[in-house]
């Protein structure tokens, strides 16, 4: 006995597993340039539902495991919770200064951005 629609099974309709993002299956990444060739933008922002502030830092170039780690331990430094959406950081409230010295003494360059 056959179900019909066996063909589509290949196709991902749901899943639990909280690190998987259907947009970087399939996507070859690319090799993590060192510190002092990236140039990392700081930011800041307002989220749109509530109002509340994120420091954003953008301009990383480099495989997404390396770009966890760097968010990890901004967490650390920052005592704040973060989150990577693509390949930028976004941490919660107005931590541009500590964000900006971490990275600078990591080897990063880094530049504030334009509001």
């Amino acid at each position: 006995m056959t179900v019909k629609g066996m063909k589509d099974l290949d196709h991902t309709l749901y899943t639990d597993y909280p690190e998987f993002e259907f947009e970087y299956a399939n996507i070859k990444e690319p090799n993590t340039l060192p510190p002092d060739k990236q140039i990392l933008v700081v930011g800041i922002d307002k989220r749109k539902m509530d109002g509340a502030l994120l420091t954003y830092i953008t301009g990383f170039v480099g495989r997404r495991i390396d770009l966890l780690k760097i968010e990890d331990e901004l967490q650390g430094v920052c005592h704040t919770c973060a989150s990577t959406r693509m390949y930028d950081i976004m941490l919660n409230g107005d931590v541009r200064k500590r964000a900006y010295v971490y990275l600078r003494s990591h080897g990063y360059r880094v530049k504030f951005a334009e509001n």
